[in-house]
């Protein structure tokens, strides 16, 4: 095999070029690998002076200097005619490699017919992105490079390779017989940088050569350094050239993204990775709806994002099969499996041991399929339950009947209004229901409560012998809450934010009916986030938010108070913790959380939960005129009864790291368990958010709303479980 120049141009980025160059200058082997780095007149002389003294140091480190700045391609030009008996890699300068990479490479580029390029996989790589494909990732579960790379190399070979429409320039092997084929990067299309490799590589295709992605080499790419803020016009030229001169690339790669070939090998990667550390881990077991109790799951994988891993599990099919993702601190990995329902259970809780799963904790069962409820006895080990609502209790989630309204749990009646809302299955009478789920909460290692009144009204169906009420872990980052202060301005309308995905039970037709109730007053109500359905015009609609945003958006909106009308028990609100956090003063219900997370701050008003439209808009006129929340007292919580300190102290010390032992048969036995990012949206949802936004319009509004709600819900439910919020703005 020929011998190879390094070719590392440099312009800006003193970190960066540094960093690259003492990781090349450690891994490189001098008898058949040298360095040429050239510097395209850096406009920095820290990096001038340090490349200088760098070559002074080094016998196999040429160094080129450019009198004038010539620009990206010109300059890899010169360094690819330097020596044309030698194949070329290609390396940007603010990227890092570790181990014999540069061995494994080249093995590569030989070991298989006619190849012109071959790139590794990186954190930023587009289609030789890991973990996620065409992504800028972080450093997954921010490990060392050396131990990354190691990975793939012990679990990949040279023959693992996936046919690919391009390289990728920021770390491409080329073979000199194909640079003597079909020439160097094109100067005069690409300019001084961006789409050149890519014209190369389609040139090699036209010429049959192929253009290789390397499983088993891992390199760390920071990405956009050199060319800083012309990243984005430069690419944008660069696309349109590409499309002038191959009418099929764009359409080629999208082929390849969605075939995506190199699937099965990023989640055999994670899964090696994932097994391979000293920690504790943690299987997440939810319902799909996303909503408060996936929140409260990314926060948990978020806190202990450098104690702890985390996997999820959420039902596919309801009662049938399983989807399993994985989590690098606080975001969710696209790539993830599935399994059918009792076929693969086995399979499934082989991965499970062999992962080194030390706990698990069940947030919901909606849609589980029952045989998961034993899946932490067969794994070995304990698990723990979170009571975020109340499914369990006889499958209504917030307790309300037909109207969408609160049954209390002493009602004579209770399980069959209950029913009236959302019926048990057919067969099931209330206490069978209830029956069936008592061992599950008695297995329980810790059942969890989020709130002290959740606690209460689980008890009054079920034992529990050891509870731990705890707030959710957002309340310790934010503690202590700001204090609040009255921010209402008489020179203007009162500012009335409510918060949130409204469903009925949430207020949403509560809201409207005031908003009404309340027009020509100098008051406004505005949505952050969305309702079940268009609401009146007296309402200031914002639309859905993501949570990393919302306190961006908050203090845009500007609100004097935020208002919770909320017709059921809830038993945390995240909604409430914003408010809390921006020091808004807030309208609360008299049930649920909200009493004992507001006793005793100042402009915190607790109200009747079950006032009607009238009864509000008297309300709301004594605040608009009086500039003030009315007085109101509620029953002190006792200061024990709530543990703050649950998830700092006590949470994750249950959680022991296990020896995993993931055998090699069982991770090839997976390929068909793959899924790909499930994030994005199926057909069906795609229509469901067509037919949300039709619902925006005065026209839609008024059709949809000659639908029956029932049928409303079951066309939603038929399209998607999952909650609109998840739905709306994202991409098919």
């Amino acid at each position: 095999m020929p011998d190879v120049d390094v070719i590392i141009p440099v312009y800006d980025g003193y970190d960066e070029t540094v960093a690259c160059l003492e990781s090349v200058l450690r891994t490189v082997d001098p008898s058949w690998a040298r360095i040429i780095v050239i510097n395209d007149c850096s406009p920095n002389p820290a990096i001038s002076d340090y490349l200088r003294n760098l070559d002074a140091r080094n016998g196999h480190l040429v160094l080129l200097e450019n009198e004038l700045n010539l620009g990206f391609v010109a300059t890899v030009n010169r360094g690819m005619a330097y020596n044309t008996d030698r194949d070329v890699l290609l390396l940007n300068s603010d990227v890092e490699v570790a181990g014999n990479w540069l061995e494994r490479l080249r093995e590569a580029a030989y070991q298989h017919e006619n190849v012109a390029s071959v790139t590794p996989f990186s954190n930023n790589a587009t289609v030789c992105s890991f973990p996620d494909i065409c992504e800028d990732n972080r450093v997954i579960f921010g490990l060392p490079l050396e131990e990354i790379d190691a990975q793939f190399a012990a679990e990949f070979g040279p023959q693992d390779v996936f046919p690919l429409p391009t390289g990728v320039g920021c770390c491409m092997y080329m073979r000199r017989d194909c640079l003597d084929l079909i020439g160097y990067f094109d100067v005069e299309a690409f300019g001084r940088g961006y789409g050149e490799e890519n014209d190369w590589c389609q040139r090699a295709i036209g010429a049959g050569r192929h253009n290789l992605h390397l499983a088993n080499c891992y390199v760390y790419h920071r990405g956009g350094v050199s060319f800083g803020a012309e990243h984005s016009p430069r690419l944008a030229n660069a696309l349109d050239v590409l499309d002038r001169k191959y009418p099929r690339y764009h359409g080629d790669i999208q082929r390849f993204i969605s075939r995506d070939p190199a699937r099965a090998t990023r989640v055999r990667a994670w899964l090696r990775l994932f097994a391979s550390q000293d920690r504790p881990r943690i299987l997440m077991i939810s319902h799909k709806l996303g909503g408060g109790a996936q929140q409260h799951v990314d926060e948990l994988a978020s806190l202990y994002a450098g104690q702890a891993l985390c996997l999820l599990m959420i039902p596919d099919k309801n009662g049938e099969s399983v989807r399993l993702a994985c989590y690098d601190r606080d975001q969710r990995l696209r790539d993830g499996l599935f399994f059918e329902i009792p076929g693969e259970y086995h399979k499934l809780v082989a991965l499970m041991r062999g992962l080194g799963i030390g706990r698990v904790h069940f947030h919901h069962t909606m849609g589980l399929p029952t045989r998961l409820w034993g899946i932490a006895r067969d794994i070995g080990c304990e698990y723990d339950l979170t009571i975020h609502d109340y499914y369990l209790v006889n499958n209504n989630p917030s307790m309300t009947d037909r109207d969408a309204r609160y049954v209390r749990e002493d009602h004579p009646q209770f399980d069959e209004l209950c029913a009236g809302h959302r019926p048990l299955p057919e067969g099931v009478d209330a206490r069978a229901w209830r029956d069936n789920q008592r061992p599950f909460v008695a297995g329980a290692a810790r059942v969890i409560f989020p709130s002290l009144d959740c606690a209460r009204r689980f008890g009054h169906f079920f034992e529990v012998a050891n509870p731990v009420v705890a707030w959710h872990p957002d309340y310790a980052s934010s503690r202590p809450y700001p204090e609040p202060r009255w921010r209402g301005d008489a020179g203007r309308p009162l500012r009335v934010l409510v918060m949130g995905a409204l469903s009925r039970e949430k207020g949403a037709d509560m809201l409207e009916n005031v908003a009404a109730a309340l027009a020509g007053e100098r008051i406004e109500f505005h949505l952050l986030g969305y309702a079940y359905r268009k609401l009146g015009a007296n309402i200031v609609f914002h639309g859905p938010y993501d949570n990393r945003e919302v306190h961006r958006l908050v203090a845009a909106i500007d609100p004097d108070v935020a208002w919770f009308p909320a017709q059921w028990p809830e038993t945390y609100s995240y909604t409430l913790s914003v408010a809390l956090h921006n020091a808004l003063p807030v309208v609360v219900p008299n049930i649920g959380a909200f009493v004992e997370r507001v006793q005793g701050r100042p402009f915190s008003a607790v109200a009747n939960w079950d006032f009607n439209a009238l009864e509000w808009r008297d309300f709301w006129t004594y605040v608009v005129r009086r500039q003030a929340l009315p007085e109101t007292s509620v029953a002190p919580v006792p200061a024990d009864a709530i543990r703050t300190d649950f998830y700092e102290r006590d949470y994750i010390d249950a959680v022991s790291p296990r020896v995993a032992d993931l055998r090699s048969e069982l991770l090839l036995d997976l390929k068909p368990n793959l899924i790909a990012d499930d994030l994005k949206l199926s057909r069906a949802e795609w229509l469901l958010e067509r037919i949300w936004r039709f619902s925006l319009r005065p026209l839609g509004a008024r059709l949809i709303g000659i639908v029956p709600f029932r049928i409303q819900r079951a066309l939603k439910r038929a399209l998607s479980h999952r909650p609109m919020h998840d739905i709306v703005g994202k991409e098919p």
